[in-house]
């Protein structure tokens, strides 16, 4: 049953066919999909009302992955980190250990409480999203990281 996902590389709503290639987590042939809602297999049911992945499509994947320092064709091999070692995917201008960030507003994340209390009410604590809601476009924060890469020609 066909779904829909995001491209994550320019923004746009692409159909899938129930399975699709996920190269930043290792794989080489497209996987089944999954409703990230129910946890369940995205040809199990009408899932048009739940969240919706993020994965590159077919045309821009080779574009994300050049973006990322890899090469075409080569397979980025996951990074896990193990029971000891703490991942350092985010930290903050200081070197401080976050648990990630506000696309919004750059609102650095010490703990998984600040994230809810950053989103509750409808992002109500995020004047960025309070100020650009109801426009057409991205957050401000993924938008530039997008310029900077190329991704997106700047304005």
């Amino acid at each position: 049953m066909a779904h829909l996902h995001w491209c994550d590389v320019t923004g746009h709503e692409w159909e899938c066919q129930g399975a699709a290639l996920r190269p930043l987590r290792g794989d080489t042939e497209p996987t089944p999909c999954y409703c990230i809602n129910h946890q369940t297999l995205m040809e199990d049911g009408d899932h048009s009302q739940c969240s919706i992945e993020l994965i590159a499509c077919e045309e821009h994947r080779e574009m994300q992955l050049r973006a990322m320092g890899y090469e075409p064709g080569q397979v980025p091999a996951p990074q896990i980190a193990s029971d000891t070692e703490q991942s350092s995917m985010f930290v903050d201008k200081d070197g401080n250990r976050t648990v990630g960030f506000c696309l919004w507003c750059n609102k650095d994340f010490y703990s998984m409480e600040e994230v809810v209390a950053h989103n509750a009410d409808d992002m109500a604590a995020c004047e960025a999203f309070q100020e650009l809601k109801g426009q057409q476009g991205m957050p401000p924060v993924l938008q530039a990281m997008f310029e900077q890469t190329g991704l997106l020609p700047k304005e």
